[in-house]
């Protein structure tokens, strides 16, 4: 295996677990460590078996990656979404089991049908809840209209019927009540959503 086959397949393992710019910043790196020993006099042989298989390194690093991501995570949702993450991550690797080019391209064809057949499972999933949010968002803004066109009509209510003032003013205050409470929720799920839509 050549260096550059290396950094290659080192890319596709790091690929699942890491932004663009993390998997450049890794590369870069172990392409010093290439530098470093053909400097020492080294072949890239020698320097590829001092380094060990890719997926040994990727899977480190994503270990580190997950422990550091899971110190900051809080919430049992936040923690079930990373730990479903891991499991996928680590049951994809399983894929790649040798680094042989003809095993590797078999490998890599075999989780891109993976991920395509686990995008068309969860797409309707994603889209559902999206339209749940915006049917919730819509509901939400109409009670709001609601409650901005019923308040004449409550005002008045309360002139012609004095008996029920109270009430009406009780009932007006806990609307508004659970219309702040409502809205704070569903910012709170939109924030959630948005958030892990990205792990998507």
């Amino acid at each position: 295996m050549k260096k550059e086959d290396f950094l290659e397949i080192l890319r596709d393992y790091l690929k699942k677990g890491f932004s663009e710019d993390e998997v450049m910043d890794i590369l870069r790196d172990y392409e010093e460590y290439f530098v470093d020993g053909i400097i020492e006099g080294k072949s890239e042989m020698e320097i590829i078996q001092s380094l060990g298989s890719p997926k040994e390194i990727a899977n480190e690093l994503l270990a580190e990656s997950n422990i550091k991501s899971e110190n900051k995570v809080k919430g049992k949702v936040e923690n079930f979404f990373i730990e479903a993450k891991g499991k996928f991550k680590s049951g994809l690797n399983k894929f790649k089991v040798n680094l042989d080019d003809k095993e590797h391209a078999k490998s890599r064809k075999k989780i891109e049908i993976l991920q395509v057949l686990l995008t068309i499972i969860l797409l309707p999933f994603a889209f559902f809840i999206l339209c749940s949010t915006i049917g919730v968002g819509i509901s939400l803004i109409g009670s709001l209209i609601a409650l901005v066109i019923g308040t004449p009509f409550a005002i008045s209510l309360m002139k012609v019927m004095q008996e029920v003032k109270m009430l009406i003013i009780f009932l007006f205050i806990a609307y508004i009540g659970l219309e702040i409470l409502i809205w704070q929720l569903f910012i709170a799920v939109v924030r959630l959503e948005k958030k892990h839509l990205k792990y998507m």
